[in-house]
């Protein structure tokens, strides 16, 4: 992966207020962290200032002004935001088309509240961000959160192909073994932790009265355009079956990942063909083709040990 250039943004100077720490990464390479309100950012990636301070940004996140057609895609990585993204785009335009901009453009991580001021409403946001984050009038104002979920073993076996591909947190050398011991070991209280992420999501979402539509990647991919339908209609914008198949048909890997390379991605932390790299197979049950028998055990194990009896029912093939 290309290094990406200089960004625009000025990252301060590290105080004794802030907390940052030194972790293993994948294959044991250490690297420093800041971590600001459940998020882990890594220094040398921070300080290129390509995305904004998070000690700023977060803070700002949540005082930002929300209205209540505003839309927030919330995921952890993998789970297939751009997918949705892409999809209300086009519900709410009422054509099969693509945006101008990628959906890095309407990402929370990537830019400061006051970049959003000409973004026509509904304005579509999407983020990987536990809700701690997230800005207070978005529940005040009933704003509409769609919640996506995936099977954790196609998700890990996802992350795994993509970060070796853009070498971020770890190089090209990281084994597969390497990296699902990290995800399995990782005990700590940040986004990063997907046991910890779908933990404080679960909380948010039962102590808040929410617009929330939880959707699953696996019945996206079983039955497109019956959950289009119904994505489509909680945004208030139901669109006939002509429509919504040739959103689908649009809205496929092979077509998206084309369109990513002949628009702005929005930001200076990737560029268009970066973005088209995030696409990979986008299949369900990949996972058997990465994870040996005593692996996937393991998995399960920790699965259920960490998943304090909660079931998200997770479809692991179809």
């Amino acid at each position: 992966m290309e290094k990406p250039q200089k960004g625009k943004y000025e990252f301060g100077p590290i105080t004794e207020k802030d907390v940052v720490v030194s972790i293993k990464q994948p294959g044991n390479a250490e690297t420093e962290v800041l971590i600001v309100e459940e998020q882990e950012i890594r220094l040398s990636f921070q300080r290129l200032g390509i995305i904004p301070d998070p000690r700023i940004l977060i803070p700002s996140l949540k005082e930002m002004e929300c209205y209540d057609d505003d839309i927030f895609i919330c995921a952890y990585p993998k789970c297939g935001t751009h997918w949705v993204w892409e999809m209300c785009q086009m519900i709410i335009k009422g054509k099969a088309e693509y945006h101008s901009k990628a959906k890095e453009s309407c990402m929370m991580e990537f830019h400061l509240p006051e970049e959003y001021k000409d973004i026509p409403r509904p304005r579509i946001f999407n983020t990987h961000f536990t809700p701690v984050c997230l800005p207070k009038q978005a529940v005040e104002k009933k704003s509409k959160f769609i919640l996506l979920h995936r099977n954790p073993k196609d998700i890990v076996t996802s992350l795994y192909h993509h970060m070796v591909k853009t070498k971020f947190n770890m190089d090209s050398t990281t084994t597969w073994s390497q990296f699902l011991q990290y995800i399995l070991h990782n005990d700590r209280e940040v986004s990063s932790n997907w046991f910890f992420y779908n933990k404080r999501w679960t909380e948010f979402t039962s102590s808040n009265d929410l617009d929330v539509l939880v959707m699953n990647y696996e019945d996206l991919k079983i039955d497109t355009v019956s959950c289009l339908s119904k994505l489509a209609n909680f945004i208030g914008y139901p669109r006939d079956e002509k429509m919504l198949k040739e959103i689908k048909e649009k809205c496929s890997l092979n077509k998206m990942k084309d369109a990513e390379k002949e628009r702005d991605s929005g930001t200076t932390a990737v560029n268009s063909e970066q973005v088209s790299d995030l696409y990979r197979k986008g299949v369900v049950g990949d996972w058997k083709n990465q994870f040996t028998v005593a692996e996937n055990e393991q998995f399960d194990a920790h699965l259920k040990e960490n998943m304090n009896g909660e079931n998200l029912n997770f479809k692991y093939e179809i």
